[in-house]
């Protein structure tokens, strides 16, 4: 059975024409196949929904599209979403050989993880010591943004969409940094429609991982 890694959302195209290749993803058949593909399914678009439920979700509470009393919403999502199943789809790809997505999710599932905590445990905790809560939030955005700046940069030898989609995220992060340190409302609904636009544009390539594999064609454009 032939792979078709055209139908991958985050492919750049190699010196041979018309063949494609994604670095740090491992085809599932054919020479490029990693150590235990034979056995894994590809855990892309697992990944990617994950993913951009939990961004999708936080990306709404935070843009004042919905009222802040059903916040709690969110670390649900993020738990469930952002930690649990994105954290399998990376240890998957680890298994497989593939750095980059293995990295990129795995260090999210962290990332989801420790916002749930700060909000639910650690916040309520520091508010209580009369501490800045603010800032706690202000220093994690900020330094989870620099992680995502060198994502971002590492996306870049992949494919336009995940540039963008990169781009959105990281921003978001910065934006939202800004706010928590600033407490500007403004700044932060912001953060949450750029964080909405990133879960959305992972939606959509977990969408087209799935559906171009299935139907094995390009189904939905992927650029």
């Amino acid at each position: 059975m032939t792979q078709l890694d055209h139908t991958s959302p985050i492919s750049v195209t190699d010196a041979t024409p018309g063949a494609e290749h994604l670095p740090g993803h491992t085809a599932t058949s054919g020479p490029d196949t990693g150590p235990a593909a034979s056995i894994l399914g590809d855990p892309l678009a697992l990944g990617l929904a994950s993913f951009g439920v939990a961004a999708s979700v936080v990306g709404i509470t935070n843009s004042g599209l919905v009222d802040p009393t059903v916040a709690l919403v969110a670390p649900a999502a993020v738990l469930a979403s952002g930690f649990l199943t994105l954290l399998i789809a990376g240890l998957v790809a680890f298994r497989r050989g593939e750095t980059f997505v293995g990295v990129v999710f795995t260090s999210w599932s962290g990332f989801f993880l420790g916002i749930a905590l700060l909000a639910v445990v650690f916040a309520p905790q520091i508010a209580a010591a009369g501490g800045p809560v603010g800032d706690a939030f202000g220093i994690y955005f900020i330094a989870w943004a620099v992680i995502s700046t060198y994502h971002w940069i590492a996306a870049a030898a992949t494919i336009k969409m995940n540039v963008v989609v990169f781009g959105l995220g990281t921003a978001a992060l910065y934006v939202l940094g800004i706010a928590a340190f600033t407490g500007n409302l403004a700044l932060n609904n912001i953060g949450g429609w750029l964080l909405l636009a990133t879960g959305v544009g992972q939606l959509y390539l977990s969408a087209a991982t799935l559906i171009n594999e299935m139907y094995r064609r390009r189904v939905l454009p992927v650029v």
